[in-house]
Protein backbone atom coordinates (compact mmCIF):
# COMPACT_ATOMS: atom_id res chain seq x y z
CA UNK A 1 0.00 0.00 0.00
CA UNK A 2 2.79 2.43 1.01
CA UNK A 3 4.84 1.64 -2.13
CA UNK A 4 1.76 2.13 -4.28
CA UNK A 5 1.09 5.48 -2.59
CA UNK A 6 4.74 6.58 -3.07
CA UNK A 7 4.59 5.59 -6.73
CA UNK A 8 1.49 7.71 -7.20
CA UNK A 9 3.15 10.69 -5.50
CA UNK A 10 6.29 10.39 -7.64
CA UNK A 11 4.20 9.97 -10.79
CA UNK A 12 2.23 13.10 -9.91
CA UNK A 13 5.44 15.08 -9.25
CA UNK A 14 7.03 14.01 -12.51
CA UNK A 15 3.81 14.82 -14.37
CA UNK A 16 3.79 18.31 -12.83
CA UNK A 17 7.46 18.83 -13.68
CA UNK A 18 6.89 17.69 -17.25
CA UNK A 19 3.86 19.95 -17.56
CA UNK A 20 5.75 22.97 -16.17
CA UNK A 21 8.66 22.28 -18.54
CA UNK A 22 6.27 22.08 -21.47
CA UNK A 23 4.67 25.34 -20.41
CA UNK A 24 8.08 27.00 -20.11
CA UNK A 25 9.18 26.02 -23.60
CA UNK A 26 8.01 28.44 -26.32
CA UNK A 27 5.61 26.89 -28.81
CA UNK A 28 5.46 27.25 -32.58
CA UNK A 29 2.41 28.85 -34.14
CA UNK A 30 -0.32 26.55 -35.36
CA UNK A 31 -0.35 26.72 -39.14
CA UNK A 32 3.31 27.76 -39.37
CA UNK A 33 4.15 30.21 -42.15
CA UNK A 34 0.52 30.34 -43.30
CA UNK A 35 -0.41 31.83 -39.93
CA UNK A 36 2.32 34.48 -40.30
CA UNK A 37 1.31 35.34 -43.86
CA UNK A 38 -2.30 35.84 -42.82
CA UNK A 39 -1.12 39.15 -41.30
CA UNK A 40 2.18 39.99 -42.92
CA UNK A 41 1.21 39.42 -46.56
CA UNK A 42 -0.82 42.61 -46.40
CA UNK A 43 -0.26 43.92 -49.95
CA UNK A 44 1.80 43.52 -53.09
CA UNK A 45 4.61 45.60 -51.60
CA UNK A 46 4.83 43.54 -48.40
CA UNK A 47 8.46 42.73 -47.53
CA UNK A 48 7.41 39.09 -47.28
CA UNK A 49 7.15 38.81 -51.07
CA UNK A 50 10.80 39.70 -51.58
CA UNK A 51 11.87 37.12 -49.00
CA UNK A 52 9.71 34.40 -50.55
CA UNK A 53 11.20 35.11 -53.97
CA UNK A 54 14.76 34.61 -52.72
CA UNK A 55 16.79 31.67 -51.48
CA UNK A 56 15.34 31.91 -47.97
CA UNK A 57 11.83 31.45 -49.37
CA UNK A 58 12.52 28.35 -51.49
CA UNK A 59 10.16 25.75 -50.02
CA UNK A 60 11.66 23.03 -52.29
CA UNK A 61 15.04 23.36 -50.55
CA UNK A 62 15.00 21.53 -47.22
CA UNK A 63 17.93 23.71 -46.06
CA UNK A 64 16.10 27.01 -46.53
CA UNK A 65 13.85 28.47 -43.80
CA UNK A 66 10.67 28.01 -45.86
CA UNK A 67 11.72 24.43 -46.54
CA UNK A 68 11.80 23.79 -42.78
CA UNK A 69 9.70 25.71 -40.24
CA UNK A 70 9.06 28.73 -42.41
CA UNK A 71 9.15 32.19 -40.83
CA UNK A 72 9.77 30.72 -37.38
CA UNK A 73 12.99 29.13 -38.57
CA UNK A 74 14.48 32.64 -38.29
CA UNK A 75 12.05 34.31 -35.88
CA UNK A 76 11.84 31.42 -33.41
CA UNK A 77 8.77 29.73 -31.89
CA UNK A 78 6.17 32.50 -31.87
CA UNK A 79 2.80 31.00 -30.94
CA UNK A 80 2.25 33.72 -28.35
CA UNK A 81 2.95 36.40 -30.94
CA UNK A 82 0.48 34.85 -33.39
CA UNK A 83 -2.24 34.97 -30.72
CA UNK A 84 -1.49 38.54 -29.57
CA UNK A 85 0.44 40.14 -32.43
CA UNK A 86 0.22 43.72 -31.12
CA UNK A 87 1.18 42.82 -27.55
CA UNK A 88 3.75 40.00 -27.73
CA UNK A 89 6.96 40.05 -29.74
CA UNK A 90 8.13 37.14 -31.90
CA UNK A 91 10.68 34.96 -30.11
CA UNK A 92 13.44 36.59 -32.15
CA UNK A 93 12.62 39.99 -33.63
CA UNK A 94 14.85 42.02 -35.93
CA UNK A 95 12.92 45.27 -35.47
CA UNK A 96 11.72 47.88 -35.85
CA UNK A 97 8.98 47.54 -33.24
CA UNK A 98 10.73 44.90 -31.18
CA UNK A 99 14.38 44.00 -31.27
CA UNK A 100 16.04 40.89 -29.85
CA UNK A 101 19.54 40.96 -28.45
CA UNK A 102 22.58 41.00 -30.72
CA UNK A 103 23.44 37.42 -29.73
CA UNK A 104 19.90 36.17 -30.38
CA UNK A 105 19.74 37.77 -33.82
CA UNK A 106 23.15 36.58 -34.94
CA UNK A 107 22.49 33.07 -33.65
CA UNK A 108 19.62 32.66 -36.11
CA UNK A 109 21.79 33.64 -39.07
CA UNK A 110 24.88 31.73 -37.94
CA UNK A 111 22.91 28.51 -37.52
CA UNK A 112 23.06 28.23 -41.31
CA UNK A 113 25.81 30.57 -42.45
CA UNK A 114 28.58 30.22 -39.87
CA UNK A 115 30.34 27.29 -41.54
CA UNK A 116 30.57 28.83 -45.01
CA UNK A 117 30.85 32.60 -44.65
CA UNK A 118 31.12 33.61 -41.01
CA UNK A 119 33.42 31.13 -39.30
CA UNK A 120 35.23 33.90 -37.41
CA UNK A 121 32.32 36.27 -36.81
CA UNK A 122 32.93 36.26 -33.04
CA UNK A 123 36.33 37.87 -33.71
CA UNK A 124 35.17 40.24 -36.44
CA UNK A 125 35.58 43.97 -35.93
CA UNK A 126 32.00 44.53 -37.06
CA UNK A 127 30.71 42.18 -34.37
CA UNK A 128 32.68 43.77 -31.52
CA UNK A 129 31.36 47.20 -32.62
CA UNK A 130 27.73 46.16 -32.02
CA UNK A 131 26.82 45.40 -35.62
CA UNK A 132 24.65 42.39 -36.34
CA UNK A 133 24.14 40.45 -39.56
CA UNK A 134 21.01 42.49 -40.32
CA UNK A 135 22.88 45.78 -39.86
CA UNK A 136 24.21 45.15 -43.37
CA UNK A 137 21.97 42.40 -44.79
CA UNK A 138 18.24 42.59 -45.53
CA UNK A 139 16.63 39.41 -46.84
CA UNK A 140 13.24 41.12 -46.98
CA UNK A 141 14.30 43.25 -49.93
CA UNK A 142 14.20 42.28 -53.61
CA UNK A 143 17.92 42.87 -53.71
CA UNK A 144 20.20 42.63 -50.69
CA UNK A 145 22.40 45.60 -51.61
CA UNK A 146 25.48 44.42 -49.79
CA UNK A 147 25.69 41.27 -51.95
CA UNK A 148 26.04 43.13 -55.25
CA UNK A 149 29.15 44.95 -56.49
CA UNK A 150 27.22 47.92 -57.90
CA UNK A 151 25.39 48.66 -54.63
CA UNK A 152 27.61 47.23 -51.90
CA UNK A 153 29.42 50.55 -51.39
CA UNK A 154 26.12 52.25 -50.45
CA UNK A 155 25.97 50.03 -47.39
CA UNK A 156 29.65 50.04 -46.42
CA UNK A 157 30.19 53.79 -46.71
CA UNK A 158 27.46 54.56 -44.19
CA UNK A 159 30.25 54.06 -41.67
CA UNK A 160 33.40 53.97 -43.82
CA UNK A 161 33.19 57.54 -45.10
CA UNK A 162 36.73 57.92 -46.53
CA UNK A 163 35.76 55.29 -49.10
CA UNK A 164 32.85 57.32 -50.48
CA UNK A 165 35.11 58.74 -53.17
CA UNK A 166 36.03 55.25 -54.32
CA UNK A 167 39.35 53.66 -55.21
CA UNK A 168 42.23 56.18 -55.26
CA UNK A 169 39.74 58.97 -54.48
CA UNK A 170 38.72 59.13 -58.15
CA UNK A 171 35.08 60.13 -57.83
CA UNK A 172 34.57 60.14 -61.60
CA UNK A 173 35.42 56.43 -61.79
CA UNK A 174 33.46 55.40 -58.73
CA UNK A 175 30.98 53.39 -60.78
CA UNK A 176 33.79 51.17 -62.07
CA UNK A 177 35.14 50.31 -58.62
CA UNK A 178 35.29 46.69 -57.46
CA UNK A 179 33.13 45.57 -54.57
CA UNK A 180 34.52 46.30 -51.10
CA UNK A 181 34.66 42.54 -50.43
CA UNK A 182 37.18 42.13 -53.25
CA UNK A 183 39.78 43.31 -50.74
CA UNK A 184 38.04 43.15 -47.34
CA UNK A 185 36.45 40.33 -45.37
CA UNK A 186 33.58 41.88 -43.36
CA UNK A 187 32.95 38.65 -41.43
CA UNK A 188 36.43 38.44 -39.90
CA UNK A 189 39.12 40.57 -38.29
CA UNK A 190 41.34 39.77 -41.26
CA UNK A 191 43.13 42.76 -42.79
CA UNK A 192 42.86 43.73 -46.43
CA UNK A 193 46.33 42.23 -46.94
CA UNK A 194 45.14 38.84 -45.74
CA UNK A 195 42.04 38.93 -47.91
CA UNK A 196 44.07 39.92 -50.96
CA UNK A 197 46.50 37.04 -50.35
CA UNK A 198 43.51 34.72 -50.50
CA UNK A 199 42.13 36.14 -53.77
CA UNK A 200 45.39 37.19 -55.50
CA UNK A 201 44.64 40.94 -55.29
CA UNK A 202 41.31 40.54 -57.05
CA UNK A 203 40.24 44.11 -56.31
CA UNK A 204 43.29 45.64 -57.96
CA UNK A 205 43.28 43.26 -60.92
CA UNK A 206 39.70 44.17 -61.75
CA UNK A 207 41.16 47.35 -63.28
CA UNK A 208 44.91 46.82 -63.52
CA UNK A 209 46.15 44.20 -65.99
CA UNK A 210 49.61 42.96 -65.01
CA UNK A 211 50.21 41.45 -68.44
CA UNK A 212 49.32 44.67 -70.24
CA UNK A 213 51.45 46.71 -67.83
CA UNK A 214 54.48 44.51 -68.60
CA UNK A 215 54.67 46.05 -72.07
CA UNK A 216 53.20 49.49 -71.42
CA UNK A 217 55.49 52.42 -72.22
CA UNK A 218 54.18 54.41 -69.25
CA UNK A 219 55.41 51.75 -66.78
CA UNK A 220 59.07 51.95 -65.78
CA UNK A 221 61.38 48.98 -66.14
CA UNK A 222 61.81 48.90 -62.36
CA UNK A 223 58.04 48.67 -61.87
CA UNK A 224 57.80 45.94 -64.52
CA UNK A 225 60.35 43.86 -62.66
CA UNK A 226 58.42 44.30 -59.45
CA UNK A 227 55.20 43.27 -61.15
CA UNK A 228 56.81 39.97 -62.14
CA UNK A 229 57.04 39.17 -58.44
CA UNK A 230 53.23 39.10 -58.40
CA UNK A 231 53.46 35.69 -60.04
CA UNK A 232 54.33 34.34 -56.59
CA UNK A 233 51.43 33.11 -54.48
CA UNK A 234 52.52 34.96 -51.34
CA UNK A 235 52.50 38.47 -52.84
CA UNK A 236 49.87 41.16 -53.09
CA UNK A 237 49.71 44.59 -54.69
CA UNK A 238 49.74 46.05 -51.17
CA UNK A 239 53.31 44.82 -50.65
CA UNK A 240 54.41 47.91 -52.58
CA UNK A 241 51.34 50.10 -52.98
CA UNK A 242 50.50 50.68 -49.34
CA UNK A 243 47.73 53.14 -48.39
CA UNK A 244 46.98 53.83 -52.04
CA UNK A 245 43.56 52.24 -52.44
CA UNK A 246 41.47 54.89 -50.71
CA UNK A 247 41.59 58.59 -50.36
CA UNK A 248 43.26 59.64 -47.11
CA UNK A 249 41.06 60.01 -44.05
CA UNK A 250 42.63 63.38 -43.18
CA UNK A 251 39.60 65.29 -44.45
CA UNK A 252 37.05 62.95 -42.88
CA UNK A 253 36.05 62.90 -39.22
CA UNK A 254 37.45 59.76 -37.53
CA UNK A 255 35.07 57.13 -36.22
CA UNK A 256 36.55 57.61 -32.76
CA UNK A 257 38.01 60.94 -31.70
CA UNK A 258 41.14 61.31 -29.66
CA UNK A 259 40.23 62.86 -26.31
CA UNK A 260 41.22 66.53 -26.03
CA UNK A 261 40.50 69.35 -23.61
CA UNK A 262 39.02 71.62 -26.26
CA UNK A 263 37.70 71.44 -29.80
CA UNK A 264 35.14 73.08 -32.06
CA UNK A 265 31.82 71.24 -32.31
CA UNK A 266 29.41 71.74 -35.21
CA UNK A 267 25.80 72.40 -34.22
CA UNK A 268 23.25 71.81 -36.98
CA UNK A 269 19.73 73.15 -37.52
CA UNK A 270 16.88 72.29 -37.01
CA UNK A 271 17.86 69.10 -35.14
CA UNK A 272 14.26 67.87 -34.78
CA UNK A 273 14.34 64.09 -35.18
CA UNK A 274 12.21 62.28 -32.61
CA UNK A 275 13.13 59.06 -30.82
CA UNK A 276 10.19 57.08 -32.26
CA UNK A 277 11.32 57.77 -35.83
CA UNK A 278 14.97 57.10 -34.98
CA UNK A 279 14.15 53.67 -33.54
CA UNK A 280 11.72 52.55 -36.25
CA UNK A 281 11.84 54.26 -39.64
CA UNK A 282 15.37 55.70 -39.64
CA UNK A 283 17.71 53.66 -41.92
CA UNK A 284 20.10 53.35 -38.98
CA UNK A 285 17.46 52.20 -36.49
CA UNK A 286 18.82 48.67 -36.26
CA UNK A 287 22.38 49.54 -35.08
CA UNK A 288 20.92 52.30 -32.89
CA UNK A 289 18.64 49.83 -31.11
CA UNK A 290 21.55 47.44 -30.71
CA UNK A 291 23.78 49.91 -28.91
CA UNK A 292 25.49 52.08 -31.53
CA UNK A 293 25.86 55.81 -30.98
CA UNK A 294 24.64 58.37 -33.55
CA UNK A 295 28.27 59.43 -33.97
CA UNK A 296 29.20 56.02 -35.35
CA UNK A 297 27.46 56.81 -38.64
CA UNK A 298 27.05 60.59 -38.65
CA UNK A 299 30.29 62.02 -37.29
CA UNK A 300 31.34 64.77 -39.69
CA UNK A 301 27.98 64.83 -41.50
CA UNK A 302 26.39 67.71 -39.60
CA UNK A 303 26.50 69.98 -42.67
CA UNK A 304 24.86 67.36 -44.89
CA UNK A 305 22.08 66.72 -42.36
CA UNK A 306 21.42 70.42 -41.91
CA UNK A 307 21.27 70.92 -45.67
CA UNK A 308 18.71 68.13 -45.98
CA UNK A 309 16.52 69.37 -43.09
CA UNK A 310 16.80 73.15 -43.13
CA UNK A 311 14.09 75.07 -44.95
CA UNK A 312 16.06 78.30 -44.99
CA UNK A 313 14.51 79.96 -41.94
CA UNK A 314 17.79 80.00 -39.96
CA UNK A 315 21.51 79.44 -40.59
CA UNK A 316 22.28 75.75 -41.08
CA UNK A 317 25.35 75.56 -38.84
CA UNK A 318 26.84 77.19 -35.75
CA UNK A 319 30.43 76.54 -34.64
CA UNK A 320 30.74 76.04 -30.88
CA UNK A 321 34.12 76.05 -29.16
CA UNK A 322 34.03 73.79 -26.09
CA UNK A 323 36.78 73.67 -23.47
CA UNK A 324 36.84 71.33 -20.44
CA UNK A 325 39.06 71.39 -17.37
CA UNK A 326 39.02 70.52 -13.66
CA UNK A 327 40.61 72.04 -10.59
CA UNK A 328 40.30 68.80 -8.65
CA UNK A 329 37.00 69.72 -7.03
CA UNK A 330 35.01 71.28 -9.88
CA UNK A 331 34.26 70.61 -13.51
CA UNK A 332 35.07 73.72 -15.54
CA UNK A 333 33.50 74.29 -18.94
CA UNK A 334 33.74 77.22 -21.35
CA UNK A 335 31.43 77.61 -24.36
CA UNK A 336 32.12 80.19 -27.05
CA UNK A 337 30.41 80.96 -30.36
CA UNK A 338 29.73 83.73 -32.85
CA UNK A 339 26.13 84.89 -33.01
CA UNK A 340 23.62 87.68 -32.47
CA UNK A 341 23.14 89.34 -29.11
CA UNK A 342 19.54 88.08 -28.93
CA UNK A 343 20.48 84.37 -28.78
CA UNK A 344 18.07 83.12 -26.11
CA UNK A 345 19.82 80.30 -24.25
CA UNK A 346 22.22 77.40 -24.48
CA UNK A 347 21.44 74.04 -22.86
CA UNK A 348 23.35 70.87 -22.08
CA UNK A 349 22.09 67.37 -21.35
CA UNK A 350 24.21 64.94 -19.34
CA UNK A 351 23.95 61.18 -18.99
CA UNK A 352 26.12 58.26 -17.97
CA UNK A 353 25.95 54.51 -18.53
CA UNK A 354 22.90 54.31 -16.25
CA UNK A 355 20.87 55.86 -19.07
CA UNK A 356 21.48 53.57 -22.04
CA UNK A 357 19.11 55.35 -24.45
CA UNK A 358 20.81 58.70 -23.87
CA UNK A 359 24.25 57.12 -24.29
CA UNK A 360 23.21 56.09 -27.80
CA UNK A 361 21.05 58.99 -28.91
CA UNK A 362 22.11 62.02 -26.90
CA UNK A 363 19.54 64.84 -26.93
CA UNK A 364 17.45 62.93 -29.48
CA UNK A 365 16.68 60.24 -26.87
CA UNK A 366 14.45 62.76 -25.07
CA UNK A 367 12.85 64.20 -28.20
CA UNK A 368 9.53 62.57 -29.12
CA UNK A 369 6.75 63.06 -31.66
CA UNK A 370 4.25 64.66 -29.25
CA UNK A 371 6.50 67.54 -28.25
CA UNK A 372 5.27 71.01 -29.29
CA UNK A 373 6.58 71.93 -32.71
CA UNK A 374 7.32 68.38 -33.82
CA UNK A 375 6.02 67.05 -37.12
CA UNK A 376 3.46 64.73 -35.47
CA UNK A 377 2.53 67.01 -32.59
CA UNK A 378 -1.18 66.57 -31.72
CA UNK A 379 -1.37 69.52 -29.38
CA UNK A 380 -1.03 67.53 -26.17
CA UNK A 381 1.72 69.80 -24.79
CA UNK A 382 3.83 66.84 -23.64
CA UNK A 383 7.32 67.74 -22.43
CA UNK A 384 10.56 65.88 -23.00
CA UNK A 385 10.84 62.41 -21.48
CA UNK A 386 12.96 59.27 -21.78
CA UNK A 387 11.37 56.16 -23.28
CA UNK A 388 12.43 54.26 -20.14
CA UNK A 389 9.76 56.19 -18.20
CA UNK A 390 6.97 54.60 -20.24
CA UNK A 391 5.52 51.19 -19.46
CA UNK A 392 3.89 51.31 -22.91
CA UNK A 393 4.45 53.58 -25.85
CA UNK A 394 1.66 55.18 -27.87
CA UNK A 395 0.05 52.56 -30.13
CA UNK A 396 -2.94 52.44 -32.44
CA UNK A 397 -5.98 52.64 -30.19
CA UNK A 398 -3.84 52.50 -27.06
CA UNK A 399 -2.48 55.55 -25.21
CA UNK A 400 0.99 55.74 -23.75
CA UNK A 401 1.26 54.50 -20.16
CA UNK A 402 3.62 56.27 -17.76
CA UNK A 403 5.26 54.15 -15.08
CA UNK A 404 3.83 54.76 -11.61
CA UNK A 405 5.42 57.19 -9.17
CA UNK A 406 7.14 54.46 -7.17
CA UNK A 407 8.83 53.02 -10.26
CA UNK A 408 9.95 56.46 -11.42
CA UNK A 409 11.30 57.26 -7.97
CA UNK A 410 13.33 54.04 -7.98
CA UNK A 411 14.74 54.89 -11.42
CA UNK A 412 15.78 58.36 -10.26
CA UNK A 413 17.43 56.89 -7.16
CA UNK A 414 19.29 54.38 -9.36
CA UNK A 415 20.61 57.19 -11.56
CA UNK A 416 18.53 56.25 -14.61
CA UNK A 417 17.84 59.84 -15.62
CA UNK A 418 19.42 62.69 -17.59
CA UNK A 419 20.57 65.93 -16.01
CA UNK A 420 19.85 69.15 -17.87
CA UNK A 421 21.55 72.54 -17.60
CA UNK A 422 20.02 75.66 -19.14
CA UNK A 423 21.76 79.03 -19.25
CA UNK A 424 19.49 81.89 -20.27
CA UNK A 425 21.58 84.56 -21.95
CA UNK A 426 21.33 88.19 -20.95
CA UNK A 427 24.66 89.93 -21.06
CA UNK A 428 26.71 89.20 -17.94
CA UNK A 429 23.68 88.15 -15.90
CA UNK A 430 23.19 84.55 -16.90
CA UNK A 431 20.24 82.76 -15.29
CA UNK A 432 21.12 79.14 -14.58
CA UNK A 433 18.54 76.36 -14.21
CA UNK A 434 18.84 72.59 -13.87
CA UNK A 435 16.42 69.68 -14.06
CA UNK A 436 16.43 65.90 -13.73
CA UNK A 437 14.84 64.49 -16.88
CA UNK A 438 13.02 61.15 -16.86
CA UNK A 439 9.29 61.78 -17.24
CA UNK A 440 8.80 65.47 -17.88
CA UNK A 441 10.78 68.46 -16.62
CA UNK A 442 10.79 70.56 -13.48
CA UNK A 443 13.25 73.43 -13.86
CA UNK A 444 14.80 74.88 -10.74
CA UNK A 445 17.30 77.64 -10.21
CA UNK A 446 20.55 75.82 -9.63
CA UNK A 447 22.32 75.86 -6.29
CA UNK A 448 25.36 73.92 -7.51
CA UNK A 449 25.95 75.11 -11.08
CA UNK A 450 27.50 78.54 -11.43
CA UNK A 451 27.64 80.41 -14.74
CA UNK A 452 28.64 83.71 -16.23
CA UNK A 453 28.10 85.00 -19.76
CA UNK A 454 29.65 87.74 -21.82
CA UNK A 455 28.87 89.18 -25.24
CA UNK A 456 31.61 91.11 -27.01
CA UNK A 457 32.59 91.70 -30.64
CA UNK A 458 29.79 89.51 -31.93
CA UNK A 459 30.78 86.54 -29.79
CA UNK A 460 29.16 84.87 -26.77
CA UNK A 461 31.32 83.31 -24.05
CA UNK A 462 29.72 81.26 -21.27
CA UNK A 463 31.76 79.91 -18.34
CA UNK A 464 30.37 77.12 -16.14
CA UNK A 465 31.56 75.66 -12.87
CA UNK A 466 30.04 72.70 -11.05
CA UNK A 467 31.34 70.48 -8.21
CA UNK A 468 32.42 67.06 -9.43
CA UNK A 469 30.56 65.42 -6.52
CA UNK A 470 27.16 66.77 -5.49
CA UNK A 471 24.11 65.66 -3.53
CA UNK A 472 21.07 63.67 -4.68
CA UNK A 473 19.38 64.52 -7.94
CA UNK A 474 22.60 65.30 -9.82
CA UNK A 475 25.16 63.36 -11.80
CA UNK A 476 28.53 62.94 -10.10
CA UNK A 477 31.65 63.24 -12.25
CA UNK A 478 34.11 60.53 -11.24
CA UNK A 479 37.17 58.86 -12.73
CA UNK A 480 36.83 55.75 -14.92
CA UNK A 481 33.34 56.77 -16.04
CA UNK A 482 32.28 57.90 -19.50
CA UNK A 483 29.65 60.64 -19.83
CA UNK A 484 27.48 61.46 -22.82
CA UNK A 485 26.42 65.04 -23.43
CA UNK A 486 24.46 66.98 -25.99
CA UNK A 487 24.30 70.72 -26.64
CA UNK A 488 21.37 72.79 -27.92
CA UNK A 489 21.49 76.49 -28.80
CA UNK A 490 18.23 78.43 -29.05
CA UNK A 491 18.02 81.62 -31.06
CA UNK A 492 15.55 84.43 -30.56
CA UNK A 493 13.11 83.20 -33.20
CA UNK A 494 13.37 79.41 -33.05
CA UNK A 495 9.93 77.83 -33.39
CA UNK A 496 8.96 74.86 -31.23
CA UNK A 497 11.61 72.18 -31.17
CA UNK A 498 13.81 73.81 -33.78
CA UNK A 499 17.31 74.63 -32.54
CA UNK A 500 20.99 74.10 -33.28
CA UNK A 501 22.06 70.79 -31.77
CA UNK A 502 25.12 68.58 -31.53
CA UNK A 503 25.45 64.89 -32.12
CA UNK A 504 26.07 62.93 -28.89
CA UNK A 505 29.48 63.83 -27.45
CA UNK A 506 31.49 62.05 -24.77
CA UNK A 507 33.58 63.19 -21.80
CA UNK A 508 35.81 61.41 -19.33
CA UNK A 509 38.08 62.69 -16.61
CA UNK A 510 40.87 60.26 -17.36
CA UNK A 511 40.27 58.40 -20.65
CA UNK A 512 41.51 58.73 -24.22
CA UNK A 513 38.62 57.15 -26.12
CA UNK A 514 36.15 60.02 -25.67
CA UNK A 515 35.66 63.34 -27.46
CA UNK A 516 36.74 65.37 -24.44
CA UNK A 517 38.83 64.87 -21.32
CA UNK A 518 39.87 67.06 -18.41
CA UNK A 519 43.19 65.25 -17.99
Amino acid sequence: MLKSFQFCIFSLLFSCLAASTALAEPAYAEGGASKCLSCHDFSSDSPVHAMLAGAHGNSDDDKSPMGQRGCEDCHGPSASHSKSPTQVAPAVSFGPRWSATIAAQDKQCLSCHEENVAQHWQDALHMVNDLTCVSCHDIHQDRDKVLFADSQTEVCTVCHKPQKTGIHGLQEHKGENPACTSCHNPHDDQSALGAMLDNRSEGCRSCHDLVAMSTAETVTEKAKSYHKVMAQQDRTCLDCHQSIAHNTAAGVAPLINEAVKQRTVTLFYPGQSDSEWLLTEHPGSQPLRQGSNCQQCHRGEEADMASALNEGDSPELRALRMSFDSDGSNLLLTLSWEGPRDDADIALMWGDNDSDAFRRGGCFAACHSDMPGMSKDRGQQVEKYLLASRAQQQRIGQPAIIKDDAALKDMLAAGNFVEMWRIQLSGDKAKVETAALLSGLSWQESQVLKASSQYADGRWTVSLQRPLITGDGHKNFVAQEKYTLGVALHGANNAGGKHWVSLPLTLSLDSNDTDFTTE
